[in-house]
């Protein structure tokens, strides 16, 4: 079958299928003059010429790493970065360049929100990778660590974050025993730690408020077995003998209550604790 647009020329009135083929040959010639000025165009070789922030022309790198800090201080971060960056940019290898790499990772750091905190994880991987001979070593891997740190959950929220910053810590404190900065990865080590346990203590006491003694048996026995520094043992040991004494199992819980009067006598459990032993039977 043959298209309606398909015309036979003995079918066309006389003097009309020149006038068609002239159309087409015009619109031809047309079609390769805008071809061949698109790819005359594209043949131009084009130049762009960079953007300068006119502020920084005039001044050395010493003076564009101090304006930096100024507006580090002033928390304009983004500002910041700029005079970082351009530093950093056009001396890798000076040893103030090496510090603006890293103070841009600072600035997304001091920013603190989830997107930021994210990039300045990568920035201080980035500067361990090009230097890791650097004196900040030890620095930017102590902030890869609080980067986890400061996104940990509360207690009774997932604890991806505090695992990460453990992991993190303890790291930094292995490849790095000497460090400045030990103190500070060790305290913020144990505070993690903490917050694992007291995730641990929480579902404990849920399950004991369930009836459900056993699980929580084995919570609490969790945390006396992993988290010796926890900041709450004496109440580990308190709800871990009431949880025993629950089960019937008489003897163990007396043991666990003894423990909280001896190893914690001024804590609020320890009155408890002597209360309980009174009613327990032996």
């Amino acid at each position: 079958m043959k298209s309606k647009f398909f015309y036979r020329s003995s079918s066309l009135p006389p003097g009309f299928a020149p006038a068609v083929g002239s159309l087409v040959i015009q619109r031809l010639f047309i079609m390769i003059f805008l071809l061949a000025v698109a790819i005359g165009c594209s043949s131009k070789t084009k130049t762009f010429k960079p953007v300068i922030d006119p502020e920084l022309v005039n001044l050395t790198k010493e003076q564009a790493f101090e304006k930096a800090e100024k507006l580090m201080v002033d928390r304009k971060f983004n500002r910041a970065r700029t005079f970082y960056s351009h530093v950093y940019e056009n001396y890798p290898n000076d040893p103030l360049g090496r510090r603006s790499l890293l103070r841009v990772a600072d600035s997304y750091f001091k920013q603190g929100d989830v997107v930021n905190l994210v990039e300045a994880q990568y920035k201080y991987r980035d500067f361990i990778n090009r230097y890791p001979g650097s004196e900040f070593a030890d620095y930017a891997m102590l902030q890869i660590a609080n980067v986890a740190y400061k996104q940990m959950e509360r207690p009774d929220r997932d604890q991806t974050k505090t695992h990460e910053a453990v992991e993190k810590f303890k790291e930094m404190i292995g490849a790095y025993p000497g460090s400045t900065h030990r103190p500070e990865a060790e305290e913020k080590l144990r505070k993690a730690y903490d917050r694992l346990a007291k995730h641990e203590h929480v579902i404990a006491r849920f399950y004991m408020k369930r009836g459900r003694h056993d699980s929580a048996v084995i919570r609490l026995n969790n945390i006396v077995d992993r988290f010796p520094d926890y900041v709450e043992r004496d109440a580990t040991f308190f709800d871990l003998a009431t949880a025993l004494d629950a089960l019937g199992r008489s003897g163990e819980a007396r043991l666990y209550f003894e423990r909280v009067i001896s190893e914690f006598p001024e804590s609020d459990f320890a009155k408890r604790a002597k209360s309980r032993l009174e009613q327990t039977k032996v």
